[in-house]
């Protein structure tokens, strides 16, 4: 039998997890809707756009544009949490002994349970190995929204619990010193430590220790809320229990994804990782391109583990990571690599492999079928001067089971600098298995010549792809001209483009949309949060209301 007190904290707890069982159906639903459109448009079937599709559409779209701008969709949803709360405040809430159910302690103790319950359902969505992001066709970062706004509720709540309780016992000292107390106060003071952490200026310039943080205010949460009241003691049980579960299955993951990677400098910059993909491990389970990994380098920490997207795509024999050099783990790894120096006879027999790999390449140049194209073509580098072979745990892949790009007819991907790690294993693995997809267009902005020059083949080998349309244009925004030292290249209706200076992403999504008119179509982009943020601008000052768009955008 379920407490009274409990009741209403439980109906909030199935209130969200049905909210996002019932997007589940829904996204379930419209994969179908636009892998049948998309299929039909493809086979030259006439598809005429229905008034009830465009209303359809238009609420879609309605969704994707708050989903795409967190801000807006949090000013939409506190007043809703708020709406479904408020009612259930002071419902059956013990001590009965006020002036009806809204009596100030019912106010202060209902408030308490609801925050005990929505600190568990954070809790879950921030597990790594979370069920609800197979159902949504995401990753779990994308549930990330999920935790930290419940986890934002959940401390609201608890700071009107508290303070409320204060100010009733306020006059009675001997109670403020008691164990519930105690044990209040030092959910306080990790309340302060987790939001001043949690900055977004704190978290970005120093993650490694936003990382420590977090999880060591995460636990001290646990073992104060089971002790500051009997009837919390559920909620963190099922909390300790979906901790203990994900950690496992992560600590199985990086043990049995153990591999070697040879690591090496590209640009100042810019850190290159390969090596043999773990054949019987969790590399051999579906997963999608454009999924990411967290590494961790036992040579340096076995604590220490940074996520990363893979440059790789499923079908290939390798693990790949283009990993930017920023402050703590990335700045400490390109010191070790730049410390170590290799002997001639290594120095030899690695300029050896690389002539090898560029005949291989100019092999596949003069003839060799697209499938093993996809499977051969990898990134080189021509770095001899710092490389290391280090041992490296991989806790991944994580991400979506199939890649969700073939089934629109018209895909745009834009990239930011080291962004492209995740759009070009997208771009490569929808030419070796098209689906639907007519026709594809790749933005790319970067400051880097070599890392340009590092994909440049892949590109060019994606002008022998008969089976869809390709148009790459990558831009350098160095003060050197990229039209020298890289030459474009076309091949029927397919082409390559190096230009100099920034990318003009209003005329390219203009393009994208005269192109695909009313035909399904997908944007998907990865860059920095400046760079998303133009790019979101200039889609949603020009999209329709009713155009069949789909949007996924990755920050780095």
């Amino acid at each position: 039998m379920i407490k009274s007190g409990d009741k209403w904290a439980i109906i909030a707890i199935c209130l969200i997890f049905g909210c996002l069982i019932a997007l589940s159906g829904f996204y379930t639903i419209e994969t179908v809707r636009v892998y049948y459109k998309s299929h039909k448009r493809k086979n030259s079937v006439k598809a005429n756009t229905s008034p009830i599709e465009r209303v359809y559409l238009i609420a879609r779209n309605i969704y994707v544009y708050l989903v795409t701008n967190k801000i807006v969709l949090t000013l939409i949803a506190i007043p809703i949490v708020f709406a479904i709360a408020v009612p259930f405040i002071g419902k059956e809430t013990p001590p009965k002994n006020g002036k009806g159910n809204w009596n100030a302690h019912a106010v202060a103790a209902r408030c308490g349970f609801l925050a005990a319950a929505l600190f568990f359902v954070s809790y879950f969505f921030s597990l790594k190995n979370n069920p609800f992001a197979l159902m949504l066709f995401t990753s779990h970062e994308k549930m990330n929204y999920v935790h930290r706004r419940l986890a934002q509720f959940a401390i609201l709540m608890a700071l009107i619990h508290g303070f409320t309780f204060l100010g009733l016992t306020s006059h009675d000292r001997h109670k403020l010193v008691d164990s519930a107390f105690r044990w209040g106060y030092g959910i306080l003071g990790l309340m302060v430590v987790m939001i001043i952490s949690a900055l977004p200026f704190f978290r970005r310039r120093f993650y490694e220790w936003f990382f420590v943080l977090h999880h060591a205010c995460s636990i001290g949460f646990l073992v104060c809320i089971y002790h500051h009241h009997r009837q919390c003691v559920p909620y963190m049980k099922a909390a300790i229990a979906c901790y203990a579960f994900d950690r496992g299955c992560r600590i199985l993951r990086s043990f049995i994804n153990k591999t070697k990677l040879e690591i090496s400098i590209i640009d100042d910059n810019i850190i290159y990782l390969r090596g043999k993909k773990p054949k019987t491990s969790f590399f051999s389970l579906p997963w999608s391109s454009g999924s990411h990994v967290y590494i961790s380098i036992p040579r340096f920490s076995f604590w220490q583990i940074h996520p990363f997207t893979l440059a790789s795509c499923p079908s290939d024999e390798h693990v790949e990571l283009l990993v930017a050099v920023r402050k703590g783990f990335t700045q400490r790894l390109a010191d070790h690599l730049n410390s170590t120096t290799i002997n001639i006879s290594e120095r030899d027999e690695k300029a050896k492999v690389n002539k090898d790999a560029s005949i291989v390449v100019s092999e596949l140049s003069s003839g060799q079928d697209q499938s093993s194209l996809d499977s051969d073509v990898s990134l080189s580098t021509n770095s001899t001067e710092s490389v290391k072979e280090l041992t490296v745990l991989l806790d991944g892949p994580y991400g979506p089971l199939s890649n969700p790009f073939r089934n629109y007819s018209y895909v745009f991907l834009a990239a930011g600098g080291v962004g492209i790690t995740y759009t070009l294993p997208i771009l490569r693995d929808l030419l070796s298995k098209p689906g639907n997809t007519l026709h594809i267009t790749l933005v790319w902005s970067c400051r880097s010549l070599k890392l340009l020059t590092l994909f440049n083949r892949i590109f060019k080998h994606s002008l022998r792809n008969k089976q869809v349309t390709v148009h790459i244009y990558c831009h350098l925004t160095a003060s050197y001209p990229v039209e020298e030292r890289l030459i474009s290249e076309s091949s029927d209706s397919s082409l390559v483009q190096y230009r100099d200076g920034k990318p003009n992403l209003e005329n390219y999504i203009k393009d994208h949309f005269d192109l695909s008119n009313d035909k399904t179509s997908a944007i998907s982009a990865c860059g920095s949060n400046g760079f998303l943020k133009h790019l979101k601008k200039e889609v949603t000052s020009q999209q329709k209301w009713d155009a069949d768009v789909f949007q996924h955008y990755e920050e780095i």
